[in-house]
């Protein structure tokens, strides 16, 4: 009983948990870091757009409107 009420909290906190690409993971990284666009998309060799488009869906897989609440919910969620 005790068992399976663990593995039930566990799953659910598995499926709360957005799958991220590898390059979202590491945008997200960089965000966290205080990084602005210009500087994550020169790091990473991309265009400013293209970084803007991985925020972008971050935050949509986030169900967050800004880059603070991004980090916040990442940093509760163990993503970074």
């Amino acid at each position: 009983e005790v068992q399976k009420i663990l593995a039930d909290s566990v799953t659910q906190e598995a499926m709360d948990i957005p799958r991220l690409t590898r390059r979202e993971k590491h945008i997200l990284t960089l965000i966290s870091e205080g990084k602005t666009t210009n500087i994550i998309a020169e790091e990473l060799f991309i265009s400013p757009l293209t970084v803007e488009t991985h925020r972008r869906n971050l935050m949509q897989k986030m169900e967050v409107s800004n880059a603070a609440a991004l980090v916040k919910i990442a940093i509760e969620k163990k993503l970074i």
